[in-house]
């Protein structure tokens, strides 16, 4: 039976899928053009006829890892409940996120350096969104009297970030805890910090 030949959206996902294993094993800097047209089994012109440079699919991977965690969040913050369970549950979905942008998460955090300013400057409006938006969680949460009226809402909201995003480095879900008990584990070990005490 004559093999079919893959369509033009096989090739594209092709391409996609090996930049980004080989990004998260080997980094950005280290994987050449060459070597993402020979894992995914296509020509230069293939390449070419899809992306610009090798820096086009690094932009992609982070603008689709921000856009996935940004609009999760952003319907998190709509849906009922007191800011510290919106937070909760944000903070539950992204390393939930783990399991599937393991490669993803990754690139966004160890690669972006790699970026052009230009180009750095496109994911960083959506960064900021995020990170104003987590920030405006923990304001309403110390208006509230959920959270210390003395806590920096910048700086708390980078920790509850920085804990949370740093994680993909050494929790393995399921080993042995799942996402929602691990983030359970490290949201209650940061919030104790905050939590108002009469």
């Amino acid at each position: 039976m004559p093999q079919i030949p893959p369509t033009t959206e096989d090739t594209r996902t092709n391409i996609m899928n090996a930049a980004l294993r080989l990004f998260g094993e080997r980094g950005y800097h280290a994987t050449s053009l060459q070597d993402v047209i020979k894992a995914a089994g296509c020509s230069k012109g293939a390449f070419y006829h899809y992306f610009e440079s090798k820096e086009d699919l690094l932009l992609l991977f982070h603008d689709t890892f921000i856009d996935h965690l940004l609009a999760f969040a952003e319907g998190a913050a709509r849906w009922p409940g007191d800011p510290v369970e919106k937070l909760q549950r944000i903070l539950n979905h992204l390393l939930e996120s783990m399991s599937t942008f393991h490669d993803h998460m990754a690139v966004f955090h160890n690669e972006s350096r790699f970026l052009t300013q230009e180009k750095f400057s496109l994911v960083q409006v959506k960064r900021d969104r995020y990170e104003a938006l987590m920030r405006g969680l923990v304001e309403e949460a110390i208006r509230s009297g959920q959270l210390r009226p003395d806590l920096d809402p910048k700086i708390f909201s980078f920790v509850l970030l920085g804990t949370f995003n740093w994680a993909f480095r050494w929790f393995r879900p399921g080993r042995p805890m799942r996402p929602d008990e691990m983030s359970q584990v490290l949201f209650h070990i940061v919030l104790e910090g905050g939590i108002r005490r009469e």
